[in-house]
C-alpha cells in the first residue's frame, strides 16, 4: 500500500485482479458515490445510529471529493467485480481514512471510523451502486437533453427558411411527388423533437430509487426510517425529484430501466443515422450526385484527390450512433443475466450508459454547429428535379386518369422533355391550368385540383 494513499486493501485487490482496460469511470459518478455515503451517514446520525463527531467527519470527507479532491484516489477500472463492489469500497476506505485525517487518527488504522461499520452503515453496494448509476444518468442526460432541442431548434429554422423550395421527393430512390425542403426539414425537427419525448419519459423511471434495499432489496440491517431520512437528504444535495420505488426487490433484481433508458438513446441514434445519411445523399456531388443541398465544409477531404470536400461530421455523427447503438446491446446483456435476487452487471451498464450520453451529446453539438446551421440549399438542383422529375405526372392523375399520366411520363422521360410541356403540347391542360397545379404541388389541397378539372370540364 502507499504511505499516503487514502484508499485500502479492497481497493489496493481490486487494483491487482483488474487490469483490464486502464479506463475509469465518469467523475460524475463518484461525486454522485460520496453524495449518497453523506446522505446515509446524516440519515443514520438522525437515528441514533452514529454520533456526531463521525457523522460530520465523513461528511467532510464526503464534501471534499464532491468539490473534486482527491480523484487520484478512484483509480479502478470500469470492468471489475460484479455489482460494482470495488467502487463501493474504495469510497468506504477513502471516506473512512479522510475521516479519520480529520479527527487527527492514523490512516489505514480505521478508528474511529471504519469503512464498513460507519461510511457503509445501512447500505451493500446491491443498492449504493445502481442508485448512484441513475443520478449520474439524469445528471449526465441534462446537457444531452439540452442539445438535442437546440438541434430541434435549429432543423425548424431551416424548415421555415426551405419552405418555397420546390423538389421532387423521392421514394424507393425513385422519383416520387413534389414537395417542399422546408416540409423535410420539419419532419426531421419533428422526429427528434418526439425522440426527446421519449428520452424525457425514460429519464423519469431513473428517478425512482431504493436506497435502504441493501443485499436483495429486504433492507436487512437498516432502521425502518431509513429508506426515506436518506431519500429526503439526497434530493437535497442533488436537486433532483427523486422518489422511493415501489418495490425494493424487484430493483435489486431488475434493470429494465436502465435498458429502456438506452432503448430511448437507440431511438435517437437511428433516427441520427437516417437523418445524417439523407443529407449526405442530398448533398453528394457536387457534380455527379443529387447536390440539392451542400453543407458546410470542415476540412480538405482527401489526401490524394484535391478539391474533395467530404461530409466528415455526418461521417462521425453516424459513427458515433453506431457505437450508441451497441452500447445499448451490451446493457441489454447486462440486463437480461442478472440471475436470481441480484443483477451483477452494474459495472458495464454504467461504462456503456455514461458514455453513450457524453458522446451523443457532443456529437449533437457538432451536428447542430458544423453541419446543420450552415447548410445552404441548391436551387438550380432542386428546380431541375423537379421540373424534370415524373412528379407532375403523380399531379396529373385526378385530372387526366392515371394511364394517360403514366404514359406521358413515360413519354416525356424517351423524349427527355417536362411533363409540364408535354401537357401544354397535347392540349391535356392550358399552360395557365398546369402552372396553377404545379403552384399548390408541395402543399396539395383536393379543392384546387378539384376546380382545375371543373374549369377543363367547361372548356370542353
Amino acid at each position: 500500500m502507499p504511505t499516503e494513499a487514502l484508499y485500502g486493501i479492497f481497493t489496493r485487490r481490486a487494483l491487482d485482479n483488474f487490469m483490464i482496460s486502464g479506463l475509469r469511470i465518469d467523475w460524475e459518478f463518484i461525486k454522485t458515490l460520496a453524495q449518497i455515503k453523506k446522505a446515509a451517514a446524516l440519515a443514520n446520525n438522525e437515528l441514533d445510529l452514529l454520533d456526531d463527531e463521525l457523522c460530520e467527519a465523513i461528511g467532510r470527507a464526503a464534501d471534499e471529493v464532491i468539490s473534486g479532491r482527491h480523484e487520484d484516489e478512484f483509480p479502478l477500472d470500469v470492468f471489475q467485480a460484479g455489482a460494482g463492489t470495488p467502487w463501493n469500497m474504495n469510497m468506504n476506505e477513502v471516506l473512512a481514512n479522510r475521516a479519520n485525517q480529520i479527527l487527527g487518527a492514523a490512516l489505514g488504522e480505521y478508528h474511529p471510523v471504519h469503512p464498513n461499520d460507519h461510511v457503509n452503515m445501512a447500505q451493500s453496494s446491491n443498492d449504493v451502486i445502481p442508485n448512484a448509476i441513475r443520478i449520474t444518468a439524469l445528471n449526465l442526460s441534462d446537457e444531452l437533453m439540452e442539445r438535442l432541442n437546440v438541434l430541434v431548434e435549429a432543423l425548424g429554422e431551416k424548415a421555415s427558411e426551405f419552405e418555397d423550395v420546390r423538389k421532387s421527393s423521392r421514394t424507393h430512390t425513385q422519383d416520387a411527388v413534389p414537395i417542399s425542403l422546408g416540409r423535410e426539414f420539419r419532419a426531421y425537427a419533428s422526429a427528434m423533437a418526439n425522440d426527446a419525448k421519449r428520452l424525457e419519459a425514460s429519464r423519469a423511471e431513473l428517478r425512482s430509487i431504493f436506497l435502504g434495499g441493501t443485499a436483495v432489496g429486504t433492507g436487512i440491517n437498516t432502521h425502518p426510517d431509513y429508506s426515506v431520512r436518506a431519500l429526503r437528504h439526497l434530493r437535497d444535495s442533488t436537486g433532483l425529484d427523486l422518489n422511493l420505488a415501489g418495490d425494493f426487490v424487484e430493483k435489486t433484481q431488475f434493470e429494465s430501466d436502465f435498458l429502456g433508458f438506452m432503448d430511448a438513446l437507440a431511438v435517437v441514434s437511428v433516427d441520427l443515422v437516417k437523418i445524417c445519411n439523407d443529407l449526405m445523399l442530398l448533398s453528394s456531388g457536387p457534380r455527379t450526385g443529387l447536390g440539392e443541398i451542400s453543407l458546410p465544409g470542415v476540412e480538405p477531404g482527401s489526401s490524394i484527390m484535391p478539391g474533395k470536400v467530404n461530409p466528415s461530421i455526418l461521417e462521425c455523427v453516424n459513427m458515433v450512433c453506431f457505437q450508441v447503438m451497441g452500447s445499448r446491446a451490451a446493457v441489454e446483456n447486462a440486463a437480461k443475466f442478472g440471475i436470481l435476487d441480484l443483477n451483477v452487471y452494474t459495472p458495464v451498464i454504467a461504462f456503456n450508459l455514461f458514455n453513450s450520453l457524453k458522446w451523443l451529446s457532443n456529437a449533437l453539438h457538432a451536428l447542430t454547429e458544423k453541419a446543420i446551421t450552415g447548410l445552404e440549399v441548391n436551387r438550380q438542383a432542386t428546380d431541375y428535379y423537379f421540373d424534370y422529375s415524373n412528379a407532375v405526372a403523380t399531379l396529373l392523375s385526378p385530372v387526366i386518369g392515371y394511364k394517360r399520366a403514366a404514359e406521358l411520363a413515360m413519354e416525356a422521360l424517351r423524349r427527355g422533355v417536362k411533363v409540364r410541356d408535354l401537357v401544354v403540347e397535347k392540349g391535356l391542360l392550358s399552360g395557365e391550368q398546369i402552372d396553377e397545379l404545379i403552384e399548390h404541388s408541395c402543399q396539395p389541397n383536393l379543392h384546387i385540383v378539384r376546380k382545375i378539372i371543373e374549369k377543363r370540364e367547361k372548356e370542353r
